[in-house]
């Protein structure tokens, strides 16, 4: 005699019981659900400092503080601060400059460079300005080399490396009332005036250190995924 699984099945016409796949699929999910939240990882400070560096960068860069003054800053050169910027220069804005943390433009596909990375979004429907830049993507789900590659190409576009600040990372932003500018200051002790700002930054750029037991006392060689070391591996 068949029972109610094979019963359901059969009735169902689809050869399994919906309702054990969603049980299973809850099952499965609920073992990943932290009730912790963010306080299960470590913060990324102290002796855990050396997980943010930039591998992708020679060590030691250095340059002198700008006291400048251009019409628009955009904060980020991810997808964000590129498509503004685009935006901006085709609409005839002609004095911009992207302030980025990483070395290059890209966001979380200049950080994210682990073996195998890809965008789980068709790429075109993901990647921006692509008929602006005249490229097609080469697969339907693109890799990561291809997404930074397309990164670096709307910066060569629209001329955003010639007055772009890699390296550097906003830390305060105060309204000049008299002058009618804002003064955007940096970790490289810049103080540049702009007329606009756009913030385009997000929360990619900051690794998450996961609280696994022993981590602190670990005396073998590690990395983050986001930093990924390729002369270890």
């Amino acid at each position: 005699m068949a029972d109610s699984a094979d019963t359901i099945q059969a009735e169902s016409g689809l050869g399994f019981d919906p309702d054990k796949l969603r049980e299973k699929y809850r099952a499965e999910r609920d073992k990943r659900l932290r009730t912790e939240g963010n306080s299960q990882y470590r913060e990324i400070a102290g002796d855990f400092a050396h997980y943010l560096d930039d591998p992708y960068v020679a060590p030691g860069f250095a340059r002198a503080p700008l006291t400048d003054e251009v019409e628009v800053v955009v904060i980020g050169g991810g997808f964000g601060g590129l498509l503004a910027a685009a935006r901006l220069r085709e609409a005839g804005v002609k004095d911009i400059r992207v302030i980025e943390k990483g070395g290059d433009f890209g966001g979380t596909w200049y950080w994210n460079r682990y073996p195998g990375a890809a965008c789980d979004v068709e790429s075109y429907v993901y990647l921006p300005l692509l008929e602006e830049v005249g490229y097609m993507p080469v697969e339907k789900y693109s890799r990561a080399p291809e997404i930074l590659a397309h990164s670096r190409a709307i910066g060569e576009k629209y001329d955003l490396y010639s007055n772009a600040c890699f390296q550097t990372e906003v830390t305060g932003m105060a309204w000049d009332e008299a002058g009618g500018r804002w003064i955007i200051s940096t970790n490289r002790g810049d103080a540049m005036k702009a007329r606009f700002v756009c913030m385009a930054n997000g929360p990619l750029h900051r690794p998450k250190l996961p609280g696994i037991p022993g981590v602190e006392t670990f005396k073998g060689h590690s990395f983050h995924t986001s930093r990924w070391d390729y002369d270890y591996t």
